[in-house]
């Protein structure tokens, strides 16, 4: 049987039912009444054809949890990642304690396999192959099939429909980049699939080359007939500054040890008995692997930074960081904290997420939520699952506002760990700690967070909210009627910062220094940190852990490596982005790290009468997971469902599983 199992399976029909309408202004997606009608209908008028594209559009990945299908949202299989968590709970950044969720029970505990990813209610897995897991074959299919059809429509100019296609290749470039960095080379569709043309077609697992090479390919073709950026009407739809951002990131992942290096990270499996005559043995030891390291990878990430900043001053500038309105810590913490997520503002890249209209309506706040308290208007009705407790070992990466290196064990150490709201081991950072992370005594909802012992954000241990003594406040914020509820839905899917963090990083790896160190210094001084630079770069990276490549001969410096790895993880929380960042460079020592939290307790005063002391323990080692004690470079990359390994189309199994 052929991957048409899963995939034919998703008839016109899937395309044509329940889509959403296309609106401008304050909502970009929104929900039409469903019915069933043929492709000849579809694109018999360009209303019927904006509806298919934006139903495409629908099934890109959010970082954000949504629910499972009630019937309420026309998409929720790729909102439900992991069993409703985020790929950080799965790095050193958050400890999950929620033991429902996928992340507890399938990785924590070790479970992960194979099996795993087969097609099976309550099956939690980080990005699943089949569509019953994820929506990447269904809006892969989605917008072949509006390719192939678009032409018909009648009262749309050939220029429309050229841009058009083009949105409809980036919608395929996404899905596919997706599968990639989860996977490695993955079998690879240029048309729609159906029952009349499926025999002809190869379904067979191609090549990690193959694989990177069709989606910047496809970034390169649709950045030719895109508009260099949208105009606030448009404002959601793809342009050529997302494409060749997008290419960017694949490069980057290219470029990487875990691809890109003189030694495979692990002993690629055989083809399965159906699988033999389906896939080149040559091709075989290169699924997920380049076969050799080449500096030339490096140098095509640099080579595409710089084609998209020549691009973009051509164009006249319009995609640049959101810069503070006033250089003090309250202008830096507004800009960090509109940057993700703002509607139409100068960093978006790509942004998904528009298919819901405000942040409430998603899972979100059950699952993260930071309070139960029913008094409030509207009512904090977010549970607090224990999904989103952020480790001491991420708060610990936020250096003191001057640039010194921050350390909660040296502040306990040295004030015998007392302090106050205003005087504690969190003060005085990098502002976008607060506006990441819930921190004791920082505002929330025009008072201080309670965040120790029995305090409103916190509660009691034993509800396993914020149980490491910290929670995530990205996408929560104030968690009231203008910061939440009431906040259009929207969310980066890449953003400025990250290209200039990727170009940071590559300029490191070609020995051009000097030029990292300024590209690293654009994202750090938004947020009012002092330039980086040799000096600086030696005491926030001393007794840190850098490892060696001994299959790569890298040229960068290990210590700005690492910096711009913290960079990268401070300003990209929750954006998920730090799982790929520690796989690509095979950071098995993070993942076997012991994870801490803190407990903070009222020791005299009151919240109401203010005059407050906080009592702050040692850090305490939190449940250790399987990983810590047995963890295999198999980890890296996802396993293929064992149920379509047997279907015998031409898959092969990544290392390992």
């Amino acid at each position: 049987m052929k991957i048409k199992v899963y995939i034919c399976a998703l008839a016109c029909g899937i395309l044509m039912a329940s889509c959403s309408d296309l609106t401008v202004g304050s909502r970009f997606l929104e929900k039409a009444p469903g019915t069933d009608v043929t492709i000849d209908t579809i694109f018999s008028s360009r209303m019927y054809a904006e509806r298919a594209l934006v139903s495409a559009y629908a099934t890109l990945r959010t970082p954000i949890t949504v629910h499972a299908n009630d019937g309420t949202f026309e998409h929720q299989e790729s909102g439900n990642k992991i069993g409703w968590d985020n790929l950080d709970a799965i790095t050193d950044i958050i400890q999950s304690h929620c033991e429902w969720g996928g992340v507890y029970g399938t990785y924590y505990g070790g479970v992960y396999s194979a099996e795993s990813e087969n097609v099976s209610p309550g099956a939690a897995t980080k990005y699943g192959f089949a569509p019953a897991k994820e929506d990447s074959w269904k809006g892969i299919r989605k917008a072949w099939l509006y390719i192939e059809n678009v032409d018909r429509v009648p009262d749309m100019t050939d220029e429309e429909k050229a841009v058009r296609k083009a949105e409809a290749k980036m919608i395929i470039a996404c899905h596919y980049h997706e599968l990639l960095r989860h996977y490695g080379g993955v079998p690879l569709l240029y048309g729609s699939v159906d029952a009349s043309n499926s025999l002809d077609v190869d379904f067979s697992r191609k090549t990690l080359s193959e694989t990177v090479d069709y989606v910047t390919g496809l970034c390169d073709e649709a950045a030719e007939a895109l508009p260099w950026n949208v105009s606030s009407a448009d404002d959601g739809r793809f342009c050529a500054a997302g494409a060749l951002g997008l290419k960017i990131r694949v490069l980057l992942l290219a470029a990487r040890p875990l691809f890109n290096a003189d030694a495979p990270y692990g002993i690629p499996g055989e083809p399965y008995a159906g699988n033999v005559d389906k896939i080149p043995a040559g091709d075989v030891p290169y699924m997920a692997w380049y076969g050799n390291y080449s500096g030339e990878r490096w140098q095509r990430v640099v080579d595409a930074c710089e084609e998209f900043f020549r691009e973009n001053v051509k164009n006249g500038s319009p995609f640049h960081l959101v810069e503070p309105l006033n250089r003090d810590e309250e202008g830096y913490r507004t800009a960090f904290n509109g940057c993700y997520v703002d509607r139409h503002n100068s960093e978006m890249l790509i942004q998904t997420f528009r298919n819901l209209r405000t942040f409430s309506e998603s899972y979100h706040r059950m699952y993260y939520g930071c309070s139960s308290d029913m008094t409030t208007t509207p009512p904090n009705e977010g549970r607090g699952y224990g999904g989103g407790s952020v480790t001491l070992n991420y708060v610990d990466l936020f250096p003191y506002a001057d640039g010194r290196p921050a350390s909660y064990r040296d502040w306990i150490k040295a004030r015998n760990g007392i302090g106050t709201l205003d005087d504690n081991p969190f003060t005085g950072r990098d502002p976008r700690l607060y506006e990441t992370v819930m921190i004791v005594g920082d505002r929330f909802q025009n008072r201080p967070a309670e965040m120790w012992l029995n305090g409103s954000e916190r509660g009691s241990k034993s509800t396993g909210r914020a149980y490491t003594g910290f929670m995530v406040r990205k996408f929560l914020w104030d968690y009231d009627l203008p910061t939440f509820y009431n906040r259009p839905a929207n969310c980066s899917y890449l953003r400025m910062a990250e290209i200039h963090l990727a170009y940071a990083e590559a300029l490191n790896e070609t020995g051009r220094k000097e030029a990292a160190y300024a590209q690293l210094n654009i994202v750090r001084g938004r947020v009012g940190l002092p330039d980086m630079d040799d000096a600086l770069l030696a005491a926030v990276q001393a007794g840190r852990f850098h490892p060696s490549y001994s299959e790569c001969p890298l040229s960068g410096d290990p210590a700005l490596r690492e910096e711009i790895l913290d960079e990268r993880a401070r300003e990209l929380c929750f954006e998920e982005v730090r799982w790929f960042d520690l796989v690509g460079w095979k950071r098995e020592d993070v993942f076997r790290e012991d994870l801490y939290g803190i407990d903070i307790t009222l020791k005299s005063g009151s919240a109401e009468g203010g005059d407050i002391v906080l009592e702050f323990s040692e850090p305490w080692k939190d449940v250790q997971r399987y990983w810590a004690r047995e963890f295999d470079t198999k980890w890296y990359m996802s396993a293929f469902p064992s149920e379509e390994l047997n279907k015998g189309y031409g898959l092969v199994q990544n290392p390992g599983w």
